[in-house]
């Protein structure tokens, strides 16, 4: 059968001025034809996306920083988006920079750059830098750290960790792409786990304050860093980096985890900086008339979530998560334990994405974009884990609602009963609450464990389960 016709004649022409604009050069120490690499980029963007104009974008991506080719002549031959595409992925252009600024100035540049760019820049660059880190994954296997040797870096493999990371946080807009992933995964192969970055305290300004951790803002105003106490164990930053980034790279909007830093005796986490911004409790408090608005925004975003495939590897499993909160509970004897397993082991086997503390104070908003934060207890499950704990919020009494989400008991039912409609396919609001009530005893049987349960929670338990 033959294959079906596709007008690749834009990508035709594109390759074929790139293949002429190369022609008689290596591949800087790969002893190959430097047209290879861009013709792996090229494929890379496939991944990603059949615009014709940004495979061709791809073909040419080097043309102009690294041959006589100029900007004028790629707009000549192939118009003006394709000529911006290429110059925005030409550092040569990079204004106020020079060969003379240090190698970090220069690529610090670059990645401020990419991170402002468009998607389709982006895209571009993802089939340029994944193409890169590739031959730097074989290389690394084949000779180990004297790869460094052939780079320019003053300080060798810190920096080059340095720069890709920085580069996979610009690039986090395609975290749900398959391209993403194996560009993130490889610098992990390479690199290890992040170590903190000693940071200049002089930079930042005490936001909020805690037992366990101390909130910074950033006097740049876009990033903000949570550093915790020095008897936190290392590995509680360094799990929140990589949680983060786990759940980026599935491409759900969450503020992007930056880096590990440290002030020479805490440790914590960078994160971009969302400003101005709100949670959508703060925001059904502040416009009681836009209820409805954030309600329906809230079911969108659930449903984005809970419509994506978790990684069973990087994410631990909910239901045994709760099996393990239940058997460490000392309010239940054996017998009793017996009956909550019972439900445990028929709740189904899914992978899905959860959030594992959803509720209206865990979603912010800048006015124009949602992101979900408080990552820590993200897992994979049925979504009615989820859901469980949304109902949770509606069996609060009035004071603790007030406190934890500055509105009513009457306006958390009123978004509890739009949140029914619009997520669920046809069932009452008193169907959904039965359905979902052993699900919220399962945070009420964690909150035991914490010693801050509620009276009210201890009957609920009983008689949900008969116990």
């Amino acid at each position: 059968m033959a294959n079906k016709y596709i007008d690749s004649s834009l990508l035709d022409r594109a390759i074929i001025f790139a293949v002429k604009a190369h022609a008689n050069t290596e591949r800087r120490g790969k002893g190959f034809p430097y047209i290879v690499h861009p013709m792996e980029a090229v494929e890379i963007v496939a991944t990603i996306t059949a615009d014709q104009e940004l495979l061709a974008a791809a073909a040419l991506h080097d043309t102009v920083e690294d041959t006589d080719t100029t900007v004028e002549e790629i707009r000549k031959e192939f118009g003006e988006r394709i000529a911006k595409l290429v110059d925005a992925e030409s550092d040569t252009f990079i204004a106020g920079v020079s060969d003379v600024d240090s190698w970090h100035m220069r690529k610090q540049a670059a990645i401020d750059r990419l991170t402002n760019a468009s998607k389709d820049a982006k895209i571009v660059a993802m089939g340029d830098k994944l193409s890169n880190m590739r031959a730097i994954y074989r290389d690394y296997r084949e000779i180990g750290d004297k790869l460094w040797d052939r780079f320019h870096a003053p300080n060798g493999k810190p920096d080059h960790e340095w720069h890709y990371r920085g580069l996979a946080t610009a690039l986090s807009t395609l975290a749900g792409t398959f391209a993403y992933r194996e560009f993130a995964s490889l610098i992990d192969l390479v690199f290890g786990a992040p170590k903190p970055e000693l940071i200049d305290m002089n930079e930042y300004e005490q936001s909020g304050d805690g037992f366990t951790a101390i909130s910074y803002n950033h006097k740049d105003g876009k990033r903000m860093m949570k550093l915790y106490s020095d008897f936190i164990p290392k590995e509680v930053p360094l799990n929140e980096l990589q949680t983060s980034w786990h759940i980026q790279q599935l491409g759900l909007h969450v503020p992007a985890a930056l880096r590990m830093v440290t002030d020479g005796k805490r440790i914590g986490v960078e994160f971009q900086r969302i400003s101005p911004k709100k949670s959508f409790a703060r925001a059904i408090s502040n416009e009681p008339d836009k209820l409805a608005y954030y309600s329906e925004e809230f079911v969108k975003e659930c449903k984005a979530l809970h419509s994506t495939q978790c990684s069973i590897t990087k994410f631990p499993d909910a239901k045994k998560k709760f099996r393990g909160i239940v058997e460490q509970s000392k309010s239940y004897n054996d017998e009793q334990k017996q009956k909550i397993f019972a439900f445990l082991d028929n709740i189904p086997e899914e992978t899905t994405c959860i959030h594992g503390d959803l509720h209206i104070g865990n979603i912010i908003t800048d006015g124009t974009q949602n992101y979900w934060i408080d990552l820590g207890d993200f897992a994979y499950g049925t979504p009615l884990i989820d859901v469980g704990c949304i109902y949770l919020m509606t069996t609060l009494e009035e004071e603790l609602i007030t406190r934890l989400y500055h509105i009513t008991k009457a306006q958390m039912l009123e978004f509890w009963s739009i949140f029914v409609e619009k997520y669920f396919d046809g069932i009452t609001v008193e169907e959904a609450n039965k359905m979902l009530a052993p699900y919220a005893c399962l945070y009420m049987i964690m909150f035991d464990n914490r010693n801050v349960i509620d009276p009210y929670m201890i009957d609920f338990i009983k008689d949900t389960f008969k116990l």
